[in-house]
């Protein structure tokens, strides 16, 4: 049998690896030239030196695979430096969005078998493949995951999403999105510490890796907000940024920092700079719970979940709520999951039982699992194209085998 490559072709992150490997490589899905290079790196920038004004452009926009050549170039290193896979021998098994537009589906076709000539291919939505997975883990556990039921809410680059799935499938009528995610947040936090502190609007790499080192949900945001109001070092926190010379990775500031970032400068104001941060640090990632707050007319998270659920039969709903997945880079925030789990108890049933789960280990490769699970059943064989059947037929949506 063919090397199946399963590939989880996340807006921000790739996560990617034969399905008979334990776990998945990641990846940046995008390409970028640092300061001073006169080369474009794909996929990989652990070894950039210099971070600072580092450009990326990436191949998804809103989601969506907008920009073919570019993934191309990516996958190219990803498949052939990292994985070592011969294409033409392997079966590939790809996400792609949930209500993916024809035009990408026939843009993301042509890359796979046009220019890279895989055996066979295989699509599904990321959300699918992750509660295939959880449920493959907890069967037994519940109910719900007995009959391959439940909610996977992706916190994702691009968006967040409610999914709604019965018997291993999408059920797309229920979707519900939300217009704030991953590359939103470090959006934010890039005009607030821009406008109060330093100017970073050029950094979006380096002000994502602050958000990850900083950013936390409050359990209680208004208090929160008061009391960073009446005494600022509540929750201030500086910053180090780098300054391509003697700090090379953004950190949070120690003790040690304060006596050593002015040595060997006579001027202290050509040392390495340092941004204060103080209540932005749980007001960006309140947006998922009050989406109000920048404008957006629509529902948070745990309301997400509630619309989702309504759209569905009545009998579904409470195996719904009971076994609800939290997967997403956005998932990993700190007090997330609580926050989640009180809002939604507010908002749901009170005769519904909640269950969320979520495992900080998987949330960003839950997908990759999932496509592992699928592969190892034996379901790719008999759901993937070919490339004869591609050659014969083409992109033409209607022959797709592939369940949504």
């Amino acid at each position: 049998m063919a090397t199946v490559v399963v590939v989880d072709n996340g807006a921000g992150t790739v996560k990617a690896e034969s399905a008979s490997a334990e776990g998945p490589l990641r990846f940046t899905n995008a390409a970028g030239k640092s300061r001073g290079e006169s080369f474009t790196r794909y996929g990989d920038f652990s070894q950039v030196k210099d971070i600072t004004g580092l450009a990326l452009r990436r191949p998804h926009e809103r989601g969506y695979l907008c920009n073919a050549d570019l993934e191309k170039e990516i996958w190219s290193f990803i498949f052939k430096s990292r994985l070592r896979i011969s294409p033409r021998e392997s079966g590939l098994l790809v996400t792609e969005p949930l209500l993916n537009l024809p035009a990408c589906q026939a843009a993301a076709e042509q890359l796979v078998f046009e220019d890279f000539g895989f055996h066979s291919y295989y699509a599904c939505s990321s959300q699918q493949l992750a509660a295939r997975g959880h449920f493959e883990a907890s069967r037994g556990s519940s109910d719900a995951s007995a009959a391959d039921t439940g909610l996977v809410v992706d916190l994702g680059h691009s968006f967040t999403s409610a999914v709604p799935v019965f018997d291993n499938r999408v059920l797309n009528y229920g979707v519900r999105r939300l217009d704030f995610g991953g590359k939103a947040a470090t959006n934010l936090l890039k005009e607030v510490v821009s406008y109060r502190s330093l100017n970073v609007m050029n950094e979006p790499y380096i002000v994502e890796i602050m958000k990850e080192d900083t950013c936390f949900v409050s359990q209680d945001a208004v208090n929160d907000l008061r009391a960073a109001q009446q005494s600022k070092k509540s929750f201030s926190l500086d910053y180090v940024l780098p300054d391509g010379m003697t700090v090379f990775r953004p950190r949070v500031k120690t003790e040690e920092d304060n006596e050593n970032l002015t040595k060997g400068f006579k001027n202290p104001r050509h040392a390495p700079q340092v941004a204060c941060l103080t209540h932005e640090r749980f007001m960006v990632p309140e947006v998922y719970f009050n989406p109000s707050d920048v404008g957006l007319n629509q529902a948070g998270i745990a309301e997400l979940v509630l619309q989702s659920c309504e759209c569905v039969d009545p009998i579904l709903q409470p195996l719904l709520l009971s076994n609800v997945l939290l997967v997403g880079g956005g998932s990993l925030l700190p007090g997330l999951v609580d926050r989640f789990r009180t809002e939604l108890r507010k908002v749901a049933p009170i005769d519904c039982p909640i269950n969320v789960w979520h495992s900080p280990e998987r949330a960003i490769t839950s997908a990759w699992f999932g496509g592992k699970a699928v592969v190892d059943s034996g379901e790719y064989a008999s759901k993937a194209m070919t490339r004869q059947e591609y050659q014969e037929h083409g992109c033409d949506p209607t022959r797709r085998k592939f369940i949504s």
